[in-house]
């Protein structure tokens, strides 16, 4: 059954409006809110082997309250729930057809470290979301990586691949080369 932050249908789209009007407040009530909402979510999972976050971003119901608190919540929150629940499982978040919205979200607001290990990760295997029908994750990652100028040429790189169309850049696959 889903929380009770869910339901009515309309609860999660009041919490979603509450964290935009604090986070434009610049109320610090707004991490509060973040922090509460995801540990109701996605709680910590016991087993390293799975996350919550990622169940809660492949939950439909869940995943859209999900999104707008990654929206808001901040560039050290963004990174530590990268690197507790996403790192290592990007390329089933990007290829499953809800939770990729919000891999979608997270890239929109990610530091450049994050964008940086993301594009490490789903660089290589970047055809594969595109072959699930979601564009979407390649447009974000795109415009994370426009945003943070030192990742230009990695995308470049990266996206000709996809395209099977030798980079005009190097010829060293965009995963064999060393990050900085």
């Amino acid at each position: 059954p889903p929380p009770a932050l869910l339901s009515p249908a309309g609860a999660s789209l009041c919490l979603q409006v509450a964290l935009e009007v604090l986070h434009r407040s610049q109320s610090p009530a707004c991490s509060r809110l973040c922090d509460a909402l995801i540990g109701q979510l996605a709680p910590p999972s016991l087993s390293p082997a799975e996350s919550a976050l990622v169940w809660g971003l492949q939950d439909p119901q869940r995943s859209r309250l999900l999104e707008a608190a990654m929206a808001v919540v901040g560039p050290q929150r963004l990174r530590e729930l990268f690197q507790q629940q996403l790192k290592g499982r990007l390329r089933g978040v990007a290829a499953h057809r809800v939770a990729n919205h919000g891999l979608q979200r997270l890239l929109d607001h990610a530091p450049a470290d994050v964008v940086g290990e993301v594009l490490s990760e789903l660089g290589p295997a970047l055809a594969e979301p595109l072959t699930q029908g979601h564009p979407g994750v390649l447009t974000a990652l795109l415009g994370a990586c426009r945003r943070h100028p030192g990742l230009q040429q990695e995308a470049l790189r990266c996206l000709f691949q996809v395209g099977h169309a030798p980079s005009p850049l190097v010829s060293t696959p965009c995963s064999a080369r060393p990050r900085p």
